[in-house]
């Protein structure tokens, strides 16, 4: 028996279809491909394979090793390139996710993270400073936290402590002009947290919900038509981030090899 959904991106309509073997494929779209990684239905253009984004893997996450906890989306009208710098702007965090569970005190601290280029996008190494969300100490003092930003607009949080794991994807997807669906799916080593996962999900609903509200207030017609505006060390990844994007569209057109603009950089800022 098989399954059909149809789904929007970058305005096109796609047919997913699953096989009695339970792979997905992509019906009448040549012009796509398609894999199955975490859980999840990853759907591309074809390009040169030289600049073709590598696939998104993890070791255990998706097995019943480290299952999937929670699951959110959100649909909202904004700007595309607008949403994907909340993933890479450091004081998006601290400033719009304030909820009393996740982190509601106002102190503010200086920062420091150390980047690195990794491929198509960079990454804010390890380091247990810039956990500072209280639901982080529930980890061990032995934490060690990974961001990771890869083109063209995922964000990958690894968490590590002792023998725990915990992978936090946040993706943005453009299904139309205007229009976005922000995505949050995490998995986790603790296997009894998936009995959570509606409560879990709900809170991660809640998230982007924030996320969401910030952005129905941006003049996203007044976005298009002046420039971006970028000052000092926190602003540095927000330029990375069109830096790397206009370098894969250099590429993609020459038909040649990605090279990543992003040099290793240690950034401070208070948030």
């Amino acid at each position: 028996m098989r399954a059909q959904a149809t789904v929007s991106l970058f305005g096109e309509e796609l047919s997913l279809v699953r096989g009695r073997s339970g792979a997905v494929s992509l019906h009448g779209a040549p012009g796509w491909a398609i894999e199955t990684r975490l859980g999840m239905v990853w759907v591309r253009r074809l390009g040169d394979p030289a600049t073709a984004v590598p696939p998104l893997t993890e070791d255990e996450a998706g097995t019943p090793a480290c299952p999937m906890i929670a699951w959110s989306e959100i649909e909202v009208e904004a700007d595309y390139d607008q949403t994907v710098l909340g993933l890479v702007d450091p004081a998006h965090v601290p400033m719009v996710h304030t909820a009393w569970w996740w982190r509601s005190s106002a102190r503010r601290r200086v920062k420091t993270k150390h980047y690195a280029p990794s491929p198509f996008g960079f990454t804010a190494v390890a380091a247990d400073g810039f956990a500072s969300a209280p639901a982080y100490e529930l980890v061990g003092s032995d934490r060690k936290v990974t961001i990771e930003f890869r083109l063209p607009s995922t964000r990958i949080e690894r968490v590590r402590g002792g023998r725990l794991r915990i992978l936090n994807i946040t993706t943005v997807t453009p299904i139309a002009p205007g229009r976005v669906v922000l995505r949050n799916v995490i998995y986790s080593s603790v296997r009894p947290l998936r009995w959570l996962y509606p409560a879990l999900s709900a809170l991660g609903r809640a998230f982007l919900e924030q996320d969401a509200r910030i952005l129905r207030r941006l003049d996203t017609h007044a976005s298009k038509h002046q420039p971006l505006l970028f000052v000092g060390e926190p602003d540095q990844p927000s330029a990375w981030y069109f830096q790397c994007k206009m370098a894969l569209a250099r590429a993609v057109g020459a038909r040649d090899t990605f090279i990543n603009p992003v040099q290793p950089s240690v950034l401070r800022w208070r948030t």
